[in-house]
């Protein structure tokens, strides 16, 4: 929280915030801006990829990067006070991720500047308290650098994977409380993944206080493996084909196979109408198939990339791997026919949970790091317009599509239209890298697998 940091950190977050009221170059609270929608009938976008990464907060990933950019963003990694007065230091965070406890509970922790009291972060140095190395990432300090930075896009609510998954995919939660699904309360053997097909259950209803299957209904309210209050809701995958339009989920399946995914993030399987009829290679494969895809011109018009652990950035995985990911498919766009008429969205689905310093609008969460990559996107521009994670991306693809309002929340979300000028002339790729990572390193990581397994959010 501002209130939280040293007198240093409190002057420079006032300066900011001074400059951001002024409407300052490259900020976008000008009325004239973000009163605009972006239209159907102007957005020459005619592909949307959303790249959803794990377990980072704001200042975490984006911190340094802010304040070393030539249009400085809202980004802070100096000490920290808490709310019992001990002190941490803003260390720099090593490439494997730390541990740190993430739910909606610890979600509230750090929105009562408690951090000091989540599992992972009780200790000096406090390792929640933590930033990364631009050099450490460079390919998504480049896209930073070059396209835009969205410092003010707020978590739709203390929700941590499930809940944040649920509502890329509906623009809702469904009543669902946030948290991940666990092994079934009525004994019934689990099955693989979070979904309708691993027979678990998760907190739902007012304070979580019901336990229900971890499945969105279809219509005809099949699809959860026993009787369950949740109302069926839509996707927004449903809404493009009702228009007329292609997606695509772009996942490895945990074991290496070419085949639809059932890992924990694998948005097809939470709703039973994707799981009974779009749980295809059609609709849902590798991400070598997304490589194809783009040398060949062939994207969808809406493409999910989910990652697996390994390349995910989450908690005990590597950095630089997460970075090499992205800029792999940030390359294969650029080289594809398809570069012209796509927008990139890279951002991460819950705060993992690590410190932000920014106080979140009434009613959101943590803010989410947001790089938005397109040759349309403003030229290191900072947008500084409130924004929630998922809904706005939604609300870009509602508008960009001309699809009707998916949920009142999406509605209600900015879509980043002051990030984009479609007068301009187009921008052209950036330079990605591929960082190598030592044997030394890749053995870690292989050690830590097992608990990688256990926690899986």
């Amino acid at each position: 929280m501002r209130s939280a940091r040293t007198l240093l950190g409190t002057a420079a977050a006032c300066c900011a915030v001074v400059a951001f009221a002024a409407g300052a170059p490259g900020t976008a609270n000008s009325a004239s801006r973000s009163s605009a929608a972006i239209s159907a009938t102007t957005s020459p976008i005619k592909h949307v990829i959303i790249i959803y990464q794990e377990n980072h907060s704001f200042d975490d990933v984006l911190g340094k990067v802010c304040q070393e950019r030539a249009n400085p963003c809202d980004g802070y990694t100096g000490p920290v006070t808490f709310a019992d007065r001990a002190t941490a230091p803003n260390v720099v965070e090593p490439d494997i991720v730390p541990q740190m406890a993430h739910s909606p509970t610890v979600s509230q922790l750090g929105l009562t500047n408690q951090w000091d009291k989540i599992s992972g972060c009780k200790s000096y140095p406090y390792p929640c308290v933590t930033h990364i190395e631009p050099a450490n990432m460079p390919n998504l300090t480049t896209l930073a650098d070059q396209f835009v930075v969205s410092d003010a896009t707020f978590a739709a609510g203390g929700t941590v994977s499930f809940g944040a998954h649920v509502n890329l995919a509906a623009g809702t939660i469904d009543g669902f409380a946030g948290f991940n699904p666990q092994p079934s309360t009525t004994g019934h053997s689990t099955g693989p993944g979070w979904g309708c097909n691993s027979y678990r259950d998760a907190r739902w209803g007012a304070g979580g206080s019901q336990w229900v299957p971890s499945c969105v209904p279809d219509q005809n309210g099949a699809g959860p493996y026993r009787s369950s209050p949740v109302p069926y809701a839509s996707t927004i995958m449903q809404s493009l084909e009702g228009a007329g339009k292609s997606w695509h989920v772009y996942q490895d399946a945990p074991s290496g196979q070419y085949r639809p995914s059932s890992g924990t993030w694998a948005i097809c399987t939470y709703f039973n109408w994707c799981l009974a009829n779009r749980f295809t290679l059609a609709y849902d494969s590798p991400k070598s198939a997304f490589f194809t895809d783009a040398a060949n011109g062939s994207l969808p018009n809406v493409s999910f990339m989910l990652p697996i652990q390994s390349y995910s950035q989450h908690n005990l995985a590597s950095m630089a791997a997460g970075d090499n990911y992205i800029g792999q498919v940030v390359s294969a766009v650029e080289a594809s026919p398809e570069w012209s008429s796509t927008a990139i969205f890279i951002s991460y689905d819950d705060c993992g949970c690590f410190y932000d310093h920014v106080t979140p609008p009434a009613g959101l969460g943590m803010r989410n790091p947001m790089v938005i990559v397109s040759p349309w996107a403003r030229a290191g521009y900072t947008d500084s317009t409130t924004a929630i994670q998922p809904y706005s991306m939604l609300s870009f693809i509602d508008h960009n599509f001309g699809l009707p309002d998916l949920t009142p929340g999406v509605a209600n979300a900015y879509d980043y239209a002051a990030s984009f000028d479609f007068t301009q002339v187009p921008l052209r790729g950036a330079t990605m890298t591929h960082a190598t990572i030592s044997n030394a390193e890749k053995a870690r990581l292989a050690r830590l697998a097992p608990r990688v397994k256990d926690d899986g959010t």
